[in-house]
Order: C-alpha cells, then sequence, then structure tokens
C-alpha cells in the first residue's frame, strides 16, 4: 500500500469514527418514522403504518409509537410520517421486534457512514481526475460531509437519503463501467426506497442505453409485486394518498429547499400574506407555483440534454447526474436540504473541469450557505423563513448554474 493510499484510507477511518462518535445514541428522528411503522406492521398494527394526514412531520403521532419510545426511555420525541412503500415495513418489521429502536437507529448510523465513504470511492471512480489527488479529494469530500447542514444532519436525523444516494450512484458508475444490468438495478432499488431518484433513469434515456432501462423496469416491477405480495393493496393506497394530499401542498421549512417554497415567499412579499414564519408548517398549494416549477424542471431536463450530448462519456454522466440530481430536488414538494448530499459528494468533480483555483473558490461559495453555521443562524424560527430560504435554495441553483458552466466548457473548449 503506497503511503498516498494510507493517508486516503486513514481520512476516510477518522471521518467515519467522528461522524459515528457524534451521532451514537441519539434520537434520529427519520428513522423513527420507519422504525416504528416497521414494528407496527410486525404487530399486526396496519392501521398505524400509515399516520393520517398529508404533513411531512406528525405534531400528533400515534399512541402506540410514543408509548414504545417512553418505555425505552426516550422523552418527548419527535416523529415523522412513513413516507415509504410498505414492502420496507414488511422487510424490517423482524427487525424492528426484535431490537430496540437505539440499536436499530446506531447500526443504520454505521450503515450510513459506510455508505458514504462507498459514494466518495464511487465519484473518484466515475471521475478518474488527474487534476487533484486520491488524498486531497477524500479531504475536501469529507470536510463537506461533516460541516455542511446536508451532510451533517444526514447522520444526525438518521436519514436514508443517505443509502438512497448511494445506490443512486452506484448506477451511474456501472453504466460507466459499461454494467447496464447493474445499473437499472440499482436504480430500481434507491427508486424502491424513495421515489424521486426515479427521474435519473432519464439518463438511461438520454444515453440509449436501452439494457439499463429495462433492467430497471424488470426490477422495479419485481420489487413492487414484492411489496404488494408482501402488505397488500390497502396500505399502498394509503401511501398514495398520502403523497397526493402533500403534493397539493407546499412545505414550509428552514432546511427545505424547493422552488414552491421560493415562489411562495416572493407571492407572500408582494401580496403581504401568507405565513412567513420559518417554523417548519404546510399551506395550501398554488396553481401557478405547481405549473412553474414543472416548467422549470421539463426545460431543465432538456437543456440538460442539449447541453451535454457532446461531452466525453464520464464527463457527461457526472454532469447528468449533478444535473438531474438538483432539478428533482429544487422541484420537489419535500426538497429536504439533506437531498443535497448526492449534489455534494459530486461536487468536487468540478476541479476536473474548471481552473483549479475557479473550482475550489466555487466549492467554498457553496459550502458557506449551506454551513452548519448558517444554518443556525438562518434558522432561527422566531423569525421569518427567507433567510434561510435565499440561503439554502440560492446554494442549490448556483450549483446548477456551475453545472451548465461545466458542460459549455468542456463543449467549447
Amino acid at each position: 500500500m503506497s503511503r498516498e493510499t494510507l493517508i486516503t484510507v486513514l481520512v476516510a477511518g477518522v471521518w467515519a469514527v467522528a461522524i459515528v462518535f457524534l451521532n451514537w445514541g441519539s434520537w434520529k428522528i427519520d428513522l423513527s418514522a420507519i422504525y416504528y411503522a416497521a414494528r407496527s406492521f410486525g404487530t399486526g398494527d396496519f392501521a398505524n403504518v400509515y399516520a393520517s394526514g398529508g404533513a411531512p412531520f406528525l405534531p400528533d403521532p400515534p399512541s402506540a409509537w410514543q408509548d414504545w419510545a417512553h418505555s425505552e426511555g426516550f422523552t418527548g420525541p419527535a416523529f415523522t410520517p412513513f413516507l415509504y412503500p410498505p414492502l420496507w415495513a414488511a422487510a424490517l418489521a423482524p427487525v424492528a421486534t426484535a431490537i430496540p429502536a437505539q440499536t436499530f437507529f446506531n447500526a443504520v448510523l454505521v450503515i450510513n457512514a459506510a455508505a458514504t465513504v462507498w459514494m466518495i470511492w464511487l465519484t473518484w471512480r466515475l471521475m478518474r481526475p488527474i487534476q487533484i489527488g486520491p488524498v486531497g479529494w477524500v479531504v475536501i469530500s469529507f470536510a463537506l460531509m461533516l460541516v455542511t447542514a446536508p451532510g451533517y444532519m444526514s447522520f444526525w436525523f438518521g436519514q436514508p437519503q443517505v443509502i438512497v444516494a448511494a445506490f443512486t450512484l452506484a448506477a451511474v458508475v456501472a453504466l460507466a463501467d459499461r454494467r447496464d444490468i447493474l445499473a437499472g438495478g440499482c436504480l430500481a432499488l434507491a427508486a424502491a426506497i424513495k421515489l424521486t431518484p426515479a427521474l435519473i433513469v432519464l439518463i438511461f434515456a438520454m444515453e440509449r442505453r436501452w439494457t439499463a432501462l429495462a433492467a430497471f423496469v424488470a426490477t422495479g416491477a419485481v420489487l413492487a409485486l414484492a411489496s404488494l405480495g408482501a402488505a397488500g393493496w390497502p396500505l399502498h393506497a394509503e401511501l398514495l394518498a398520502k403523497l397526493a394530499a402533500i403534493e397539493n401542498q407546499i412545505l414550509v421549512s428552514p432546511i427545505n429547499v424547493s422552488l414552491e417554497q421560493a415562489f411562495y415567499y416572493l407571492q407572500s412579499f408582494a401580496n403581504g400574506t401568507g405565513d412567513l414564519s420559518a417554523r417548519p408548517h404546510m399551506v395550501g398549494g398554488e396553481d401557478w407555483i405547481s405549473w412553474t416549477v414543472r416548467g422549470f424542471l421539463a426545460a431543465g431536463v432538456v437543456a440538460l440534454w442539449w447541453g451535454t450530448r457532446n461531452l466525453a462519456l464520464r464527463l457527461r454522466l457526472w454532469t447528468r447526474l449533478m444535473g438531474l440530481a438538483l432539478l428533482t430536488t429544487l422541484a420537489s414538494p419535500l426538497g429536504w436540504v439533506h437531498y443535497l448530499i448526492l449534489p455534494l459528494i459530486l461536487l468536487p468533480g468540478l476541479i476536473e473541469v474548471l481552473l483549479r483555483r475557479a473550482a475550489l473558490g466555487a466549492i467554498l461559495f457553496i459550502a458557506l450557505p449551506l454551513s452548519l453555521p448558517a444554518l443556525v443562524i438562518a434558522g432561527d424560527t422566531r423569525g421569518t423563513g427567507l433567510l434561510p430560504v435565499a440561503l439554502n435554495t440560492g446554494a442549490a441553483l448556483i450549483m446548477l448554474a456551475l453545472v451548465v458552466v461545466a458542460a459549455r466548457r468542456e463543449a467549447n473548449p
């Protein structure tokens, strides 16, 4: 093992130990939904798998969930609703009924840390950088995962988005390596956990990789049938109804980057109406906002395809993945800031497409508004949510603009 490789492994190990140590033994609000939904399924309490209402948080969680949490010593725990396919409640039911919540939270924390190390290695494989060595690459990557809100909060909340992002990235790396069946399978698995990665399948169509697309459809069909077989149709109907209710609302939160929220604030300031507090809440959707965001998404996808068609394969895949990951987050009704973990993992790739000094400056410029101190200051729930909206959504838009600049620069050297 070379000295450079040894240092790279050491940096990865130190980061993994630090992130696990900092988050070990704590309540994981986002994992609470998965654990207690699976436990409800395992005990036959199917009515509590999907809590009633269309909010992405639970002011009034099921009493059974609260009782279970209190029996393990958690005081005043906050819960999020289960918004995942019933397959995962069924699959994890034996685990949730066999181990306490904290053991489950700690286990997923370790898995998330390992998945992050895997993602950074996958991005290195995808880009095959020559402008920076592996030590510099991992230092930048792990620093972004430690000091930014999307990075650190993913572990603090216990976000499955880390695993979803890892499988999404693995799909694109497999595509770059001409392993199309594996690519389709990995992306289908990611989309079976959360629905948003399904839009990444557009990369398969852009690349005309029909075998990967067929593998995605086939694997997705198998997983859908497995979900129906394990959980039955009624739970799936509940999930669809809940997602439809959320689709017709706008989430207002200091940790949301959605354009729907940004347009809602613009409308509220123009009209002098609306709830502008940073306290997380849902407001009624507006047709013009919904259609504007959909138009932005459609135009962005077309522009991304057209602007990257002449790039070399690996750079093209990096640009298309970065662009689609940002577009889906900005256009999602639940565009949580931790959904930016995949774009941030990909961000060091700028070093390969821009001048090194410019790339490092751009990375720093993006990291600052997304940093934990910026979140703490801007996300003060005693004020309006304008500042966190400007910082989070602005940073995502800047990343998207940099993707455009990088694509144009490489297409027209």
